[in-house]
Parts: structure tokens; C-alpha cells; sequence
């Protein structure tokens, strides 16, 4: 009996003891369920708290879901509008000796969407808070503090964030990076924007040059950046590579270089900024320049120069101003010494060889859809040589001795004029007229008596001059220029 009283109280010690182990267990259930629960009651005052903040910073639609929450970091998805355009995953670093100093350390932008609306006048507003000009001035109430958005945070880091620049005409994509680091009431920072130039025509609303269309390339932009809190102001560099469009009626191609920008909100290009362009097509197909300009407020292009080396010479534009949302006005282009030799080379025409130079004026009319050539007159600048004896000239230079074509080209064996002028007239992408007169002699054309010659020809100019581009080449100035932009920071 005393030994089944034994075993019987062996059965009972084990049974408390499971009920102890059984009640531990509960227990830590209660306890980690509870921590569960305040953990995430304090993740959902956490992101009500910074929600409500937002609103009353001036984004009345602005939501924050906190997903992870200690007491060194905070993970959260934000959103800035109602339809998500603006937003991302935000993660906010804030040690405790930062936050004991009312400060936070860090925030870091992931997976981003950032889509900015530009108003007519160039400022720029996001999910409906103007970032430049007066805050106080948002139709939603504007910022706390007196217009001002306090931002107690240290450094704030956006990666590859996809950016939509929005305007009445369309929207363009980018992709941005940029720091921010605080310096008291202020961020200083840089950022680094790269963006098709398909996406160029509709930031015309913005420039105030509506007729922009067509654009292929590349633009990359660093922009100095400085927030405080009610306005963003930028300057930086812009870097063009291998654009090309449609400017109105002028087109052009190949152009490459560096802008240097004092003003990105609203655009302004610093005078005597240089670009190569491998093609300007005004009428005349212009290739191989370079263009030295600016562009300020008031929405003038300004070009101070512009010079294109062609054939020897150097066809040169006297300097002007124009409207790039309404383009009229007539420039004038200037031939300096533009060598006959391999001008007429180009035509590639069987026995034809010359010597000599030309120089002139030819006016360039830019219309509202058209650009003209007017009376542009080329001029030998001394006597020189005209040779055409091909070895089987074409069937309508054929003719019997003593007709009026064998005489002719009888005299165009030997050539040596003493005078020489061209016209040149005609619309840009048809037909360009161009009248040759010549005066000289053949020595073995009857004992070299004085010869008058006028020959009229069309498009033989245009194709002449678009023939040149094989030979392009971007000058070393401003090769240099875009080699330092891709190793400068900001």
C-alpha cells in the first residue's frame, strides 16, 4: 500500500509539473501578444502622427503606413496625393542622442515616384506644394510655421528616384538622384538628373518655346540645390549630347555640349555658352559649327556668334535675337574665303575642277513655318580656274562642231575667269536657285577672247553642303567641356 502511495505521488509531482510548464508557456504567449499588440499600436499612432503632420505641412491627401518601428529606425510607406503619383518607401534614422536634440539623422528614399507639376511662369509644385515661390501662397492652405516647412533632418538621400515633370502640353520622364544635408534652417544639396530628350516639346510650356518638336538625344543635368523650408532654388550645368529636333522651321542636328545654368526655376542660360552643332539647317544646310549664346528671362535666345567651317572657309552669322516661341526676323550669314576646289569636289561630277575663293552675304528670312534665302550673292575674291572635260560628257552637252554647245564646252576646258558671282534663292527643303555668271577666257578658245558665261542650276547647293557632314567632327573645346561634366560632382 505505502508503495503504491509512493507511485501515486510520482504521477501527481509530474502532473504539477506540466501544469507549471503548461502555465509558463501561457504565460509568454499573454506577454509576447501584448508586446505584439502595443508594438503595433504604437507602429499605428506612429504613422497617424506623421500622416496628420504632412496635412498640416500643406499635403492634405498625404498617408503614412509605418511597417517596422525600434527605437533607432523607422520604415514606413509614404504617399503624398490621393492617386500615388508621389511616393515611395521612407526609411528614417533617428539614434536616440538625435532625437534627445529634437533632430533626425537620416532619411532615405527608396523606389520612388516623384511626379512635379510647372506652371506657366516656371514654378514647380509637388502633389500641389510650391516648391519654388512663396508657400504661404498654396491653394491648400500652405505650410505650418509661417509658410515654412521645418525639416529637422540631417541628410536626406533619394536614389533613382522616377520623376514626371508634368505640364499643360505632356509630361516627361527622368531619373533622379540627389543628398540634401542640413545647414541650421537650411538644406544644401546636389542632384543629378538624366532624361531622354523625346521628352523636350512638352517642357516648351515651361521655356516659353512652343514650337520645339521631334527631339532625339540625350540630357543630363547637375543641379546645386538650396531649401529653406518655402522655396527651392537650383543652378547647375547641363549636358547635351547628341540632340537633335525641330525648333520651329529650323532644324538641327549632332549638337553637343555643356550649358552652364545660373537659374533652373526659371530656365536661364549664362551668356556665351558654346555648343557644337553638326548640323543647322536655315535655309541653308549649315554644317560643322559651333553657336555661342544665352537665353535669360524674358525668353530670348540671344547668339552672340556662330560659326560654321565649310570648305575651306567659314560661313559666319552676324550676331542676333530671337523669339524661340514665335521665330521671325531675317539672319545674315557671312562667306569668307569658302574655296570653289572642294566645294565643287563635293558635287562629284565627272571632269569638273576649279580654283579660287568665294566670300558674300546670304540672308536667311526665318518665317512662321518657312525660312527663305534672299538675294544672297556669293563673289570670287580673286581670278581663278573652271575646268569641265569630262571623257563622256552627258548627251545634252553633245553637239556638232560650231553649235553653241560645242562652243560651250570647248571654253569650259581651260577656263580662267576673271570675275565670278553666284545668287543663291529658294525656300528651305525645295528647290534653292542659284545663278552663275563668269567672266574670263580660254587661252586655247580662240586665241582667248573674252568669254561671258551664265549658267543657272538648282539644288546643287544644298546637296553640296549636306555632303560635308561625313567629315564632322565635335571641336576639341567643347569635347573637353563634356569630359569634365562627366568627371565633376554637382
Amino acid at each position: 500500500m505505502a508503495l503504491l502511495d509512493g507511485e501515486g505521488w510520482g504521477v501527481r509531482q509530474q502532473g504539477v509539473r506540466r501544469l507549471r510548464r503548461w502555465l509558463v508557456l501561457v504565460k509568454l504567449a499573454l506577454i509576447g501578444g501584448a508586446v505584439a499588440l502595443a508594438v503595433q499600436h504604437r507602429s499605428d499612432l506612429a504613422g497617424t502622427a506623421a500622416t496628420q503632420a504632412l496635412r498640416r505641412a500643406g499635403f492634405p491627401d498625404a498617408a503614412v503606413t509605418v511597417t517596422d518601428l525600434s527605437l533607432e529606425r523607422t520604415r514606413a510607406v509614404l504617399r503624398l496625393d490621393r492617386q500615388g503619383a508621389v511616393g515611395g518607401i521612407l526609411t528614417i534614422r533617428h539614434p536616440t542622442d538625435a532625437l534627445l536634440e529634437g533632430r533626425i539623422e537620416r532619411l532615405e528614399l527608396a523606389d520612388v515616384r516623384l511626379r512635379l507639376d510647372v506652371a506657366k511662369d516656371g514654378s514647380l509644385r509637388i502633389a500641389g506644394y510650391p516648391l519654388t515661390g512663396s508657400a504661404g501662397a498654396s491653394g491648400n492652405g500652405g505650410a505650418a510655421d509661417g509658410g515654412r516647412l521645418v525639416v529637422p533632418i540631417d541628410t536626406i538621400q533619394l536614389d533613382d528616384a522616377a520623376v514626371t515633370l508634368a505640364t499643360p502640353r505632356g509630361t516627361a520622364g527622368g531619373t533622379l538622384r540627389l543628398t540634401m544635408i542640413r545647414d541650421g534652417a537650411t538644406h544644401r544639396g546636389q542632384a543629378t538628373l538624366t532624361a531622354p530628350a523625346g521628352g523636350l516639346p512638352v517642357l516648351t510650356h515651361w521655356t516659353g518655346a512652343g514650337t520645339i518638336a521631334e527631339t532625339v538625344g540625350t540630357l543630363t543635368a547637375k543641379a546645386r540645390l538650396t531649401w529653406d523650408g518655402a522655396a527651392l532654388k537650383a543652378q547647375g550645368d547641363l549636358l547635351l549630347a547628341d540632340l537633335a529636333g525641330k525648333f520651329g522651321p529650323v532644324a538641327a542636328s549632332g549638337i553637343n555640349g555643356v550649358l552652364s545654368l545660373p537659374s533652373l526655376f526659371p530656365p536661364v542660360v549664362a551668356p556665351g555658352q558654346t555648343l557644337a552643332v553638326k548640323l543647322l539647317d536655315v535655309g541653308l544646310p549649315l554644317t560643322d559649327g559651333t553657336v555661342r549664346f544665352g537665353y535669360g528671362t524674358k525668353g530670348r535666345l540671344s547668339v552672340e556668334r556662330a560659326e560654321w567651317h565649310w570648305a575651306g572657309g567659314v560661313l559666319r552669322a552676324d550676331p542676333f535675337a530671337i523669339d524661340p516661341a514665335a521665330p521671325r526676323g531675317t539672319v545674315t550669314l557671312r562667306a569668307e574665303r569658302v574655296h570653289l576646289g572642294p566645294m565643287l569636289a563635293m558635287v562629284a561630277v565627272d571632269g569638273l575642277e576649279a580654283s579660287g575663293t568665294v566670300s558674300g552675304r546670304l540672308p536667311v528670312r526665318i518665317g512662321a513655318d518657312s525660312v527663305h534665302l534672299d538675294g544672297g550673292l556669293l563673289e570670287a575674291d580673286a581670278p581663278g580656274t573652271l575646268r569641265y572635260d569630262p571623257e563622256n560628257p552627258p548627251g545634252f552637252l553633245k553637239g556638232e562642231e560650231g553649235s553653241p554647245t560645242a562652243l560651250l564646252m570647248g571654253a569650259l576646258t581651260d577656263f580662267r575667269y576673271d570675275t565670278l558671282s553666284a545668287t543663291v534663292d529658294g525656300q528651305a527643303g525645295g528647290e534653292l536657285a542659284v545663278g552663275i555668271a563668269i567672266r574670263g577666257s580660254n587661252p586655247a578658245f580662240y586665241d582667248g577672247y573674252p568669254v561671258a558665261l551664265n549658267l543657272k542650276v538648282s539644288g546643287a547647293l544644298d546637296r553640296i553642303l549636306r555632303q560635308s557632314l561625313d567629315t564632322y567632327r565635335i571641336p576639341e573645346t567643347v569635347r573637353d567641356r563634356m569630359t569634365e561634366f562627366q568627371r565633376k560632382n554637382p
